[in-house]
């Protein structure tokens, strides 16, 4: 579970470079919704 996290925090950190904040935003929850993390 916690490797999956890792990952996603990780493409967190590319997208948020070629997006911008509201993007971000969208592309994260979808990302948490595949991988079950949802805030």
């Amino acid at each position: 579970m916690a490797r999956t996290r890792i990952a996603s925090f990780s493409v967190h950190e590319g997208v948020g470079r070629t997006l911008k904040g509201r993007d971000l935003s969208r592309v994260r929850n979808a990302i948490w919704e595949k991988t079950g993390f949802q805030d």
